[in-house]
Formats: C-alpha cells, sequence, structure tokens
C-alpha cells in the first residue's frame, strides 16, 4: 500500500522499490518480489477495483520485464534493465534460451543442438563475449580444452550455459571441471592466479572473485570464485572458493553436500602440503568411523580441470562456516570463533571468554561442563596431541548455539602438518605464554579432566590410532591412481613425497606415536604406565566397549595410565548372556575399573538357555 502522497507528473513516471523498506518513503513498497515469479496488482484507492494484474515468471540475474513499448498491454523480457527509463522497444522475448545439448565423438568432433544459433569458446571464456565463435559443423576440439556454450534466438533471452571438458590424453575427465575467463586467472592485473603486478594471489574480498563456471555432478554452475586458503596461496596448486549468488543466477538453495547440508559457499581444496591428502582423510575417517565429538566438513575427493587443463586431485567440501555449521547444529543462530585470538566470525565471543576463563582457573567440572562440551575439546585435544598438529593453535574454529544452555564444540581443521612420532608435543603445547586451543595445560591441571583426557586417550589408542595403518591402507587404494596422477601434474613445482612414500610414513608414525605419546604423558602428569592384556569377544558373541569405542575382537595389549578409571561395557548378541569379568571385580556387564590394576581382562559370555 502506498500510504503516503506520492505525486507523477502528467505522461511521466515514477520508480517504486519493492523492498519492503517503507520508512525510506512512499516509493518504497512493504513486500519484496519473489524469485521465482508471482502475481502485480495495481489496485485503485477503492480498495476494491483492480487497475492493472500481471503475472511474472522467474527471471535471470541482470534481466527484466516490462510493457514494450511503453503503454500498451505487451510485456516482454529485456536483457539491459531501464529502471527510471523508457524500455527498449527492439523486440519482444517471451522466455529463456535452454542450454545447448553439446556431444563429443572419439574423433574430438563437436556436436551442438540448441534452439537457435551456438555461440561457443574453447578456452574458458564467456560465450557470451565478443570473442565467442559461431558454431558452424565440422567442429573439432584439441584435447585439454572446455567447451562453453549458450544459445543465441531472437525471440529468447541468452539463458542456461553448457560446459563440455575435453580432456587431454590420459585423463578420463571425470571429475570437477572449472572454467572462467583466462585474463580472469592469468592476467597481470587482474588475474586472482597470477602473482601478477601486485601479489594477486594473496589478494583477498570480493573485488577478487571471478564469473566462473562449476561442474560438480552432471550440469554446469554459474557461481563466482576467488582464490582460498593461506599458506597454500604461495603454492603452485591452490585452493578455490566457491560462491553461489542471485548475480550469478547460482541455484538457489545452493550447492547440496551427503550430510544433508546446502550451503552457498563450498571450496576445491588443493591439499598442496607434502602429505596432505592421506593425513586430512585419515583423521576424518577416524572421526566419523568412531562417532568423535567433534564436526567435519564432508568432501570428495577428484581430479580438477582448469579450462580444460588437469591441475590435480581436489577435495570439494562445504566452508566451515555459519551456514553450514548451523544447519549441522540445528541453531537459528551461532556464536563462532576462529584463529588463535578467538575472531569474532558470527555473533560475540564474550560467551567463550567466560567459559574460557573457567577453565584456566580450574573452575568446578560443573561449571566448565555447563558452558563447555568437554567431550568435544578432550576428542580435539587427543587428535592434537596424538598427531603433533604443528598448527594446533593457529587453525582453530569452535561455535555454540546462541541459547541458554548453548555450549562451545568444535570443528576439525586442517590435519596436514603433524610432528615426527617422538616429538613431545605435551610439552609443547604446555609452553604457550597464553591460554590456547586445545588447551592441554589446563585439562592436564584439572583432575577430574585430566582424568578425561588420559581415559580417552587411552581408548582411542586401543581402538582409532590403532586402525589408523589400515584406514590409510584402504584410503591410498582407494585414490592411488588419482594420487599418482597428481604427483606427476606436480613433482617438479611442489615439495611432496611419492603417494608410495607418503603411504609408508603415515604408517610408520602411526606403528611408533603411541608410545613415544604415552610416556610423554605419563611424565607430565606423574602417573606410571602398565600395558593390560584385552580380550574382545568374537563378532558373533558380543562387542566390548571401552570408553564407548568398540575393540576389535581378539587380544590387545593396552598402555594405561595408573589412577585413570575406564569405563568398560559388554553388549552381547541375542543368545548369549554376560557371565562376568576374568580379570576385574566388577559384577556387572557395564562398570567403571582401574585397568592398570588388571594385568588382563576377559568378559565371559555364555549362551542362553531356552
Amino acid at each position: 500500500m502506498i500510504d503516503a502522497p506520492l505525486r507523477v507528473p502528467a505522461k511521466g513516471h515514477v520508480l517504486l522499490l519493492c523492498d519492503g523498506r517503507t520508512e525510506r518513503g512512499p516509493q518504497h513498497l512493504g513486500f519484496t518480489l519473489e524469485k521465482q515469479g508471482g502475481a502485480i496488482l495495481l489496485i485503485a484507492p477503492d480498495g476494491l477495483s483492480i487497475a492493472d494484474l500481471f503475472t511474472y515468471p522467474a527471471l535471470r540475474a541482470n534481466t527484466s520485464m516490462g510493457r514494450s513499448p511503453d503503454g500498451p498491454t505487451t510485456w516482454s523480457l529485456f536483457a539491459q534493465p531501464t529502471p527510471g527509463a523508457a524500455n527498449e522497444t527492439s523486440g519482444i522475448a517471451r522466455g529463456f534460451s535452454k542450454a545447448p545439448q553439446l556431444e563429443l565423438d572419439a574423433t574430438g568432433r563437436l556436436t551442438a543442438t540448441a534452439e537457435g544459433e551456438v555461440r561457443f569458446t574453447t578456452d574458458g571464456s564467456d560465450p557470451r563475449g565478443a570473442d565467442a565463435m559461431r558454431f558452424v559443423e565440422p567442429v573439432v576440439v584439441e584435447p585439454g580444452h572446455v567447451v562453453r556454450a549458450i544459445a543465441v534466438h531472437e525471440e529468447l533471452l541468452i539463458g542456461d550455459e553448457a560446459m563440455l571438458l575435453v580432456p587431454a590424453n590420459g585423463h578420463a575427465g571425470e571429475g570437477f571441471s572449472l572454467a572462467l575467463d583466462p585474463q580472469d586467472l592469468w592476467g597481470d592485473s587482474t588475474g586472482i592466479y597470477n602473482p601478477g603486478a601486485a601479489q594477486n594471489h594473496t589478494r583477498r574480498g570480493i573485488f577478487w572473485e571471478r564469473d566462473a563456471v562449476v561442474r560438480i555432478d552432471s550440469s554446469a554452475l554459474s557461481v563466482g570464485t576467488r582464490l582460498f586458503g593461506s599458506g597454500s596461496r604461495g603454492l603452485g596448486k591452490r585452493s578455490f572458493k566457491l560462491y553461489a549468488r542471485d548475480r550469478y543466477d547460482s541455484p538457489a538453495d545452493g550447492f547440496a553436500f551427503s550430510d544433508g547440508t546446502r550451503v552457498h559457499e563450498g571450496v576445491l581444496r588443493a591439499d598442496a602440503s607434502p602429505n596432505a591428502f592421506l593425513r586430512n582423510a585419515v583423521m576424518e575417517k577416524v572421526v566419523h568411523r568412531f562417532g568423535l565429538h567433534l564436526l567435519v566438513q564432508p568432501s570428495v575427493a577428484k581430479p580438477l580441470y582448469l579450462n580444460g587443463a588437469y591441475w590435480g586431485l581436489y577435495r570439494w567440501m562445504p566452508g566451515k562456516d555459519e551456514e553450514w555449521l548451523k544447519q549441522r547444529s540445528n541453531a537459528e543462530a551461532l556464536d563462532m570463533l576462529e584463529g588463535p585470538a578467538s575472531t569474532e566470525r558470527s555473533g560475540k565471543g564474550d560467551h567463550f571468554l567466560n567459559a574460557r576463563e573457567l577453565l584456566v582457573r580450574g573452575a568446578p567440572i560443573d561449571s566448565i561442563d555447563a558452558v563447555i562440551d568437554t567431550r568435544s575439546l578432550i576428542d580435539l585435544a587427543c587428535i592434537d596431541l596424538w598427531t603433533g598438529r604443528a598448527d594446533h593453535e593457529l587453525n582453530v574454529r569452535c561455535y555454540r548455539p546462541r541459547e541458554r544452555d548453548g555450549r562451545w564444540r568444535w570443528v576439525l581443521f586442517d590435519m596436514d602438518l603433524w610432528a615426527p612420532p617422538n616429538e613431545n608435543s605435551v610439552q609443547r603445547m604446555s609452553l604457550a605464554v597464553l591460554p590456547e586451543t586445545p588447551f592441554v595445560p589446563q585439562l592436564l591441571a584439572h583432575p577430574e579432566l585430566q582424568q578425561r583426557l588420559l581415559a580417552r586417550m587411552t581408548a582411542l589408542q586401543a581402538t582409532a590410532f590403532e586402525q589408523i595403518p589400515a584406514i590409510a591402507d584402504s584410503l591410498y587404494h582407494t585414490h592411488a591412481a588419482e594420487l599418482a596422477d597428481d604427483f606427476k601434474r606436480w613433482d617438479l613445482q611442489l615439495d611432496m613425497p611419492t603417494p608410495e612414500a607418503s603411504l609408508a610414513e603415515l604408517k610408520s608414525f602411526a606403528t611408533q606415536r603411541g608410545a613415544h605419546l604415552f610416556a610423554h604423558l605419563a611424565k607430565s602428569t606423574g602417573r606410571r604406565l602398565h600395558e593390560t592384556v584385552i580380550e574382545a569377544p568374537r563378532a558373533d558373541q558380543g562387542v566390548l566397549l571401552i570408553d564407548g569405542l568398540a575393540l576389535p575382537p581378539g587380544k590387545h595389549s593396552v598402555r594405561c595410565f595408573e589412577g585413570v578409571l575406564m569405563h568398560i561395557e559388554l553388549r552381547a548378541v541375542e543368545g548369549q548372556e554376560f557371565a562376568g569379568w576374568k580379570g576385574a571385580d566388577l559384577a556387572t556387564a557395564s562398570g567403571t575399573i582401574d585397568l592398570w590394576k588388571a594385568k588382563s581382562l576377559r568378559p565371559v559370555l555364555r549362551s542362553v538357555v531356552p
């Protein structure tokens, strides 16, 4: 409703803004227009008579719809919006063209089917530009290029774009394909990948975002892209961040991921540092498989083709940002912090500072548990200590639902920088002048939290960390060909070991790390170490859990700390029942014991008598 005087001159016009901001004046209407289409009614002052009615369809970015010419009842789409000026009268456009159908035969011959003329490029540039070629058969595309194509029709505005990768010999072409104008990549002053005139590859912000087209699954999506990351920007193989925005005609609901989230920012992660892919993938698998209390971005690893050129193995994942975290935590609003300074990315950090103060001064455990999910913090501390993560205090992301009982939790973050297996990470992480994640000295100084940390580390070493060599083997064999191709592509430009050497190093680390880490923890806490032999039942009998983690069937030599109570539980399968413990004075199938006092431990089961 226009409820204030609004003067329209004779044979003139007035520009009305459907922005819902009526406080700005009578030209601002109290509603917005639906992007997917709707109806607009012009109603007379009597509130009943309809002076004009128009139903409009979904519009693409930078297009408009109006009368053509001004005044009559004929409507048209316009490629160039002209608010405040007369509409164009060069022709009537009733819709948008569909993307051409592109096919490539074994000889490299391209065919294109479309309603209207097809215009295309093969270097990644926009087919709407002046350098685009008219498609006239026969067209042969050389390997290592990407085809971008549109359909041009006199009665239609340009609509969706098609993209087809023509991979170089030796590459299957299955994976991600990213295409953008070569000048936007390599231009001296505007190229985001090229160091250029002003170290372009280090630049951030919207000014360094470029139009692009990406194929993640089967269809081409129009997006914005920037370089992403910190230290990796200085390497030849760099990460990209993709933005689904209205102005690019990106999908309205963003990118879909396997964890059920849909977000408007996604990352093509390069994993360019030595050993990065296997280390990151292994720890992500550990968190997922064993149900650790940390959030992990879902990721898919595939080759990336940049303007048709093979660019190596990349992982596609959502950003660790508010949109993704809100969906994963089912929260309407979040407080989210990052980095060593606990920089606010969303909401406020006051609650975290208060929570951290409780941790630093060793407050009662109930007070700490009320504001911090200590299971999440302890799982992060165990992983950081076990890997000896070099940048544990830098790459940090924590969050909490902004509600009365919202507690702080952590996100798994960049697990590529591991220490040597014999490094005393306990000592290094305890030497910080200021409190820093994962707060190792504070956890070890607090009686209850020390117990929890050492119990959790004992359980993780006996279960998850013990299985890391097998997990690494599985991941390596799944991606062996892709890792070999990536090494071949970047061997001369990056300081990276062969995939085989990376696997061997990771497995060697895993077999050595436990003994060193437990010795360092024992020295730091003054607790003696002991190895207890635990025998877990066969799978057809039941499962034995230590601190909620399943111990594989068979005998295990488990390192444990003096005086640290461990929760054990036997879950018998149907047809079996608990009959006691051999080696422990515990009468029930579930309970708490000091493993350090036991030389060996075995649950006793018996068949249920019908």
